[in-house]
């Protein structure tokens, strides 16, 4: 089986994390909606593209950034100006307009080892596209720029091995792979239905875990040529 591994390095980066307002919490991965998201942008896809994720990864620090962010109290506010120090709006315009300090966290020197499971064509199409794209890739807010530092199709085997698996990265693990060591559960979301013009998320419940983390040995396991481990959601 073929499947696209990736490995991306972000200088920073905010996953932010759904009804996170007065302080932007990040998650300390990208969620699967999030790559999702950035993958089907590159291909330019008008329709949902059947694939599944493997997320791992690392970050070396969390920093918190102070921003002053700006809240229209009408949709009809007249026009104004954007400086260097911020909106250039008239007094008569303060009514309406607010402002709120807002932290965000954002992590630093972020690597990333992703692997794409999808049909061969779209996978050949997504590397192509990823090789020779003429404009920057962002993942998690427009300005978390990425550099591709791999982009390649690899073989993938399932393996059983005599001896315990023990992750190199940060991971989100599918639940039916962690086994009692320490991890922080999640609900990823992965894709919405439109229910009434709101939106319904489908999720996938996973652990998150830190690199060192051994992997429940009963499971059959995905790995590519390189000796990585794949963790597909089932």
């Amino acid at each position: 089986m073929k499947v696209l591994r990736l490995k991306l390095y972000q200088q920073t980066a905010c996953y932010k994390k759904p009804f996170a307002f007065k302080v932007s919490e990040t998650y300390p991965l990208p969620p699967y909606s999030t790559v999702k998201g950035m993958l089907h942008a590159v291909l330019n896809a008008t329709s949902l593209i059947p694939m599944k994720l493997s997320i791992q990864g690392s970050y070396d620090t969390l920093l918190t950034d102070y921003q002053t962010h700006y809240f229209f109290k009408s949709d009809k506010t007249d026009k104004f100006t954007l400086t260097a120090e911020g909106l250039g709006f008239d007094r008569g315009l303060e009514g309406d307009i607010t402002t709120m300090p807002i932290y965000m966290h954002l992590l630093y020197d972020v690597t990333l080892l992703i692997h794409v499971k999808a049909t061969e064509a779209v996978l050949q199409r997504l590397q192509e596209q990823l090789l020779s794209a003429t404009t920057h890739l962002s993942l998690g807010r427009w300005e978390d720029l990425v550099r591709i530092d791999e982009c390649e199709l690899v073989e993938a085997v399932a393996e059983e091995r005599d001896r315990d698996v023990v992750l190199p990265y940060n991971a989100y693990v599918p639940k039916e792979l962690l086994n009692e060591g320490h991890y922080f559960p999640y609900k990823l979301n992965w894709t919405y239905r439109s229910v009434d013009n709101v939106r319904i998320w489908d999720k996938i419940a996973v652990g998150y875990v830190q690199k060192g983390y051994t992997l429940n040995a009963e499971e059959e396991l995905l790995f590519d040529e390189k000796g990585s481990c794949l963790l597909f959601p089932s």
